[in-house]
């Protein structure tokens, strides 16, 4: 993953010598909403504010779209916009497809902030009263973080509700190891990157922060770092990886980490955390 290389490194990335013109919230949600419209004509959209759609499908369904991700993305690359509306609109043809029963085996766990649903909720007011938070499957797994249930799909991550939980039969309290196994074998090879204690975890883009469960892989062999195992966890796609004795690079990630968390997409924390032989605390 060519971000995470160049934050670690502290590469400055030029663009290409003609920049497109870049769009505002407003301008970049009619485009959105053109481009989505044209490719599921059988869901009615509307736009309720910039960065905000609802979509109105089957027999009285809707579902709000919020395209604060996609946008920061983006922001990130304006150049790339085609290909990120693209991509993002893909993933809406999972949605309308709730009913298609859930693979167990694809079930994932997804590492969100612990104010997750406080935020879906702000989000949901600005838009109109009826929201509801979905009533999703999640544990907390620190101070600072829970641990959300989903199914992975080919073009999107399915967050499923406690209904559709309690159909496919699955002990509660052995889902987050049944989830981890799941996640072994879905996410693709994980790469190391770095050197001299500072490292990075690359496995796909959409599951690197949720490898912070998998306990087998924190280890001094894998990572040798001065001191205990530290992690910087700014967005879902962005794993950092240092020492607790080593503050020159803690202080050094500490800018890092708080643009990524501020302009990246899918943001997780600006915290660092420290391995205690079982899990991250934080730090």
């Amino acid at each position: 993953m060519k971000k995470l290389l160049y934050l670690m490194f502290g590469l400055f990335i030029s663009g290409c010598s003609s920049q497109p013109k870049f769009l505002n919230e407003a301008q970049y949600t009619k485009k959105y909403f053109k481009i989505i419209s044209k490719k599921y004509p059988e869901v009615i959209y509307e736009i309720k504010e910039p960065l905000v759609l609802k979509a109105s499908y089957g027999k009285g369904k809707s579902v709000t779209h919020y395209l604060d991700n996609s946008y920061r993305e983006y922001k990130l690359d304006p150049n790339d916009l085609d290909d990120i509306i693209e991509k993002y609109t893909n993933a809406s043809a999972g949605v309308y497809t709730k009913s298609k029963e859930i693979d167990i085996n694809r079930i994932v766990p997804v590492i969100k902030p612990s104010d997750y649903f406080e935020q879906l909720k702000t989000l949901g007011n600005s838009t109109y009263e009826d929201f509801k938070v979905p009533e999703l499957i999640w544990e907390p797994y620190n101070e600072d973080l829970i641990i959300v249930y989903a199914e992975d799909r080919d073009n999107n991550i399915n967050y499923f509700n406690q209904e559709e939980f309690e159909k496919l039969e699955i002990a509660r309290d052995s889902l987050l190891e049944f989830s981890v196994n799941n996640l072994s074998n879905i996410v693709p090879k994980i790469e190391t990157v770095g050197e001299n204690g500072n490292f990075g975890l690359i496995a796909g883009g959409d599951y690197e922060v949720s490898l912070m469960l998998m306990t087998s892989i924190w280890t001094k062999e894998n990572f040798d770092v001065d001191g205990e195992i530290v992690i910087a966890i700014p967005n879902r796609d962005l794993v950092f990886i240092t020492g607790s004795n080593d503050n020159e690079a803690i202080e050094k990630l500490k800018n890092t980490v708080q643009e990524s968390y501020e302009t990246g997409n899918h943001s997780v924390s600006r915290s660092f955390y420290k391995w205690n032989g079982e899990k991250f605390e934080k730090l």
